[in-house]
């Protein structure tokens, strides 16, 4: 069972309590159906899938096939990911892991002997308490795999990792969840244990035993350490999880000796740090380029030439422009009789290259049931077209006019500008002069043009291109997430010039 106030604590710290309240989790033990918000609320009805999709985290997931480095080769030929040498290495080490993980069997966890120490003491770490467990958490005897601590950079593709790591473990006993909301159930837990045992008796070996008879593989996305109770907490938490077999594998922006840095009694903390550093390989992914910044800050919407960068780029766009709503691949447009595979989609955003888009018999009821049902396309390596190119020209044309007359956005990869796309190199004047062939129209060939109405349809393709690289294009757009980012950066602009002015 979801625990709604954990749902509803997330929901209210991302979205508002005002959203989270309107989707009634706080106090409902069946989340509504999601049709009933997607039919009236647009919007409520993308936070609710966000919400399950948050929830996932505290119920069992999928085992995909094969290890972390098989997944992630599938995932770059699918173009689920980009390849990247920095986040292959981490693969490398978490399939390391996931080979010992597939003939470990943890021992059951085992009920510790009543002690009258203190419970307050040490939950925090104080007196004779803390001096008498000492030893006994440096020497934890575990047959447990050594986890993985994976830090770096936002953006360089650290939850990307662990998430690919998780999908593969072979086992059901598995739980993911943001460190946060980890703490938030930690607490609720403790509050709980106190209200059915005296204060004498200590929760935290309780509360590990309940979660390593539940999930044998922990993984924390965002482990970071702000507070002094989450810190006094952790500091007991991270010995009972790892003395009862417990694996973890988390990411993190610090290094474990930057954990709760600067902060009230920190030399109580210190235990943790050491018994991360013992029980988890610590690894760092900092391939020192924010994608994710960049495709944050980028008032572009088309990119030449075709290079690693430029693919990172369009990549870090796409999960912009999804709002990070998970990928499907090959996902299937039946209309009129016809159908049509999308390759990459998510949340109003699909993903083409030109070669699968214009080389391919599609005409303009294919790019219009298209722009029909997404707001956004990403197309990648459009190359320099010439008579040669002659229906992949006009197809490109078609394209263009129908996600015009949709108001979509294009964001694109090619070879050139959008000025130097379209030229006659073949020979003289070729395209003003030659006339093209006849094909069914469903084709999508150059069927009717020569001369003039020619070199006319590049023009507006060219002008129609310029247009929808605006600003204004795409903050009037149907994608709420690039339209609320171009507002920001408006936002940005208009407070740069204001200092400008007044410095």
């Amino acid at each position: 069972m979801i625990r709604y106030q954990t749902v509803y604590m997330w929901l209210a710290g991302r979205y508002g309590k005002p959203i989270a309240s309107s989707l009634q989790l706080f106090n409902r033990q069946t989340l509504p159906a999601y049709s009933v918000f997607a039919a009236t609320r647009p919007r409520l009805g993308y936070v609710y899938s966000q919400a399950c999709h948050f929830s996932s985290g505290l119920r069992t997931a999928r085992i995909a096939k094969g290890g972390p480095v098989c997944e992630y080769k599938r995932m770059v030929e699918s173009g689920l990911l980009i390849d990247d040498s920095f986040q292959r290495s981490i693969v490398a080490k978490l399939d390391r892991l996931y080979q010992e993980l597939l003939n470990y069997k943890p021992e059951p966890p085992a009920t510790p002997k009543k002690s009258p120490i203190d419970a307050v003491l040490k939950l925090f770490g104080k007196g004779a308490a803390n001096n008498s467990h000492s030893k006994a958490e440096d020497s934890i005897l575990t047959n447990a795999p050594r986890g993985l601590y994976i830090y770096g950079d936002v953006g360089t593709g650290k939850t990307t990792t662990m998430d690919l790591f998780y999908e593969t473990v072979p086992t059901s006993s598995k739980r993911r969840i943001h460190f946060h909301a980890f703490m938030l159930d930690i607490h609720a837990r403790i509050n709980a244990f106190k209200r059915t045992h005296s204060l004498s008796e200590d929760p935290i070996p309780t509360i590990a035993r309940e979660l390593a008879s539940t999930a044998h593989v922990l993984c924390f996305d965002e482990f970071q350490v702000t507070d002094i109770a989450d810190a006094m907490v952790l500091r007991r938490l991270t010995t009972e999880l790892f003395r009862n077999n417990v694996v973890i594998v988390t990411t993190s922006n610090r290094h474990p000796d930057e954990l709760y840095k600067n902060g009230i009694q920190r030399e109580s903390f210190l235990p943790c740090i050491k018994m991360l550093k013992q029980q988890c390989q610590v690894v760092s992914l900092d391939s020192g380029t924010d994608y994710r910044k960049i495709a944050r800050e980028t008032e572009s919407v088309y990119f030449s030439p075709i290079n690693a960068d430029t693919n990172k780029v369009l990549h870090a766009l796409f999960v912009l422009a999804s709002d990070n709503v998970p990928a499907e691949t090959d996902r299937q447009l039946s209309f009129l009789g016809r159908s049509l595979n999308v390759p990459l989609a998510a949340n109003g955003v699909a993903k083409f290259s030109f070669s699968q888009l214009c080389k391919d018999a599609h005409g303009s009821a294919d790019y219009i049931e298209l722009a029909r049902h997404f707001h956004t396309l990403i197309l990648t390596d459009v190359p320099r077209m010439d008579i040669s190119d002659r229906n992949e020209a006009r197809r490109f044309i078609t394209l263009i006019d129908a996600l015009y007359e949709s108001h979509s956005v294009l964001i694109m990869s090619s070879e050139a500008s959008i000025y130097q796309l379209f030229s006659a190199s073949s020979g003289a004047n070729a395209f003003e002069t030659q006339s093209m062939l006849s094909a069914d129209p469903a084709s999508g060939s150059l069927a009717g043009y020569a001369g003039e109405e020619e070199v006319f349809a590049f023009q507006r393709a060219v002008s129609r291109l310029v247009e929808m690289s605006s600003k204004n294009w795409i903050i009037r757009s149907r994608n709420q997430a690039l339209a609320q980012n171009a507002l920001r950066q408006e936002r940005n602009s208009e407070q740069q010039r204001s200092r400008n002015v007044h410095g």
